[in-house]
């Protein structure tokens, strides 16, 4: 049972806390990472080309759903966060039953929803031939998953809240671990292709929504979970849903424009399509990372602006830049010189890994843009304005992504103009999250 003050972050050295809030999510980022690369290496293998567009192309839509859910829990994390730092345990009780009566909630709109819409979904974004039927089985089994998957995420989201990532990195080892064993046996043996990899899948996930939830009954009796008292309690949902819902539709916004712009790309063809896949898997051991600084500054920050500590907050802002900018720099190096290693264990298909090494050697000189915008978002995430990343957001990947490649590739079709649309809109979010957070830190300071 963790004692309340365990994992409080507004005393001590900052740069110590950062680090011991961060090192468990970043192992957790690259251990999902890991997992992804096995089950793409698997699928490749044993479903060629076919098979790793289809779970790519698949893998955008249902990142529609769960992302605004991750986004929503993003916004719950802040609240509970603030909560805890300021030692409101009894608002914070409320908010946690509160939290996962939306998760069970949204897990059956969202699987209703993808189970009657799977076919349609498919064809709006002008899914190949050839892939379209592997994309609705293996849509067909993952939809069923929304509930645990869901809970999974509220439950992580919550346990870093009170500044516990360690809980969650283990439950993810234990899963992550299960799945790949899952995939070589359904797909690799039984020869199952993609309904093997939706199969293993879906029952990691279950497994580690039970884990999770069982680490929140564990906690501290002044604010643990009872399976008895979830429900939504009307004051606690108001204020996480004015926290949640634009952290909730900034990711929704960030899956429609990669949707809009997976249109564009599957215009190019299955080996662009299986390319990107392949790229999009080698690229989340830069975005993981990244984005897990992103995720260990709101919890920091909301613990911080709870307990009203906002000088530490602009101290923690400068050293986690430093942070994301030396993270960039090592990842992105490993990288590039393990690229063609690393490639090969997905196909050998010479299209789709020339279609995956443009993409690296385009985008990945360019992510410390992603690292500095990851620490601002998670600044004023934790200050508890999440609007304004999400204005950024749908300004920048949603409007100027689709217009630079609506405009741009009838006239020059080529890829590039897809990278190029990735890079401009990475300058243009820094300018405008860094101007907002200097506002808010400088009201805040007042």
């Amino acid at each position: 049972m963790e004692h309340e003050g365990q994992f409080c972050m507004t005393k001590g050295p900052i740069g110590r806390e950062l680090l011991q809030l961060t090192l468990p999510v970043l192992l957790s980022q690259l251990l999902q990472q890991f997992y992804n690369i096995a089950d793409a290496s698997v699928i490749g293998q044993a479903a060629g080309a076919v098979g790793l567009a289809a779970v790519g192309s698949a893998g955008l839509l249902l990142s529609v759903m769960v992302n605004f859910f991750i986004g929503l829990s993003t916004g719950v994390s802040v609240v509970a966060a603030q909560m805890f730092g300021a030692g409101q345990f009894g608002r914070l009780k409320a908010c946690i039953h509160t939290a996962i009566a939306a998760a069970l909630a949204f897990g059956v709109v969202f699987q209703a929803a993808g189970l009657a819409g799977t076919d349609r979904f498919l064809l709006w974004l002008g899914t190949p031939r050839d892939a379209a039927e592997p994309c609705r089985q293996y849509l067909k089994i993952c939809f069923w998953g929304m509930i645990p998957q869901l809970v999974y995420n509220m439950g992580t989201a919550i346990l870093r809240a009170l500044g516990n990532t360690r809980s969650p990195l283990y439950y993810l080892t234990f899963c992550s671990v299960m799945n790949i064993g899952l995939d070589c046996l359904l797909v690799a043996v039984c020869h199952l292709d993609v309904r093997g990899a939706a199969a293993a899948t879906l029952l990691s996930q279950i497994l580690s929504a039970v884990l999770v939830s069982g680490k929140l009954m564990r906690l501290s009796p002044a604010f643990r979970l009872r399976l008895s008292c979830v429900r939504p309690h009307g004051t606690h949902l108001k204020a996480l849903a004015a926290v949640g819902i634009p952290a909730g539709m900034q990711a929704v916004f960030m899956s429609i424009s990669s949707l809009v712009i997976q249109n564009s790309i599957n215009s190019f063809g299955t080996a662009a399509m299986a390319g990107m896949t392949v790229f999009s898997k080698v690229e989340g051991f830069l975005y993981f990372p990244l984005f897990s600084l992103g995720i260990a500054v709101t919890s920091f920050v909301g613990q911080n602006a709870g307990a009203g500590q906002f000088e530490r907050i602009r101290s923690g802002m400068r050293m986690s830049v430093w942070v994301g900018l030396g993270l960039w720099l090592v990842f992105a190096a490993v990288l590039l010189a393990a690229e063609p290693l690393i490639l090969e264990m997905f196909t050998t298909d010479r299209a789709v890994l020339q279609n995956a090494e443009t993409a690296i050697r385009y985008l990945f000189p360019f992510y410390c843009l992603y690292a500095v915008n990851q620490v601002c978002i998670g600044v004023l995430r934790g200050m508890g304005h999440t609007f304004s990343p999400m204005a950024v957001t749908v300004l920048c990947y949603c409007a100027f992504r689709i217009a630079w490649c609506g405009l741009l590739l009838p006239l020059w079709h080529d890829m590039r103009v897809i990278y190029l649309s990735y890079i401009l809109s990475w300058v243009i979010m820094i300018l405008l999250l860094a101007f907002c957070c200097r506002r808010y830190l400088a009201g805040a300071g007042a």
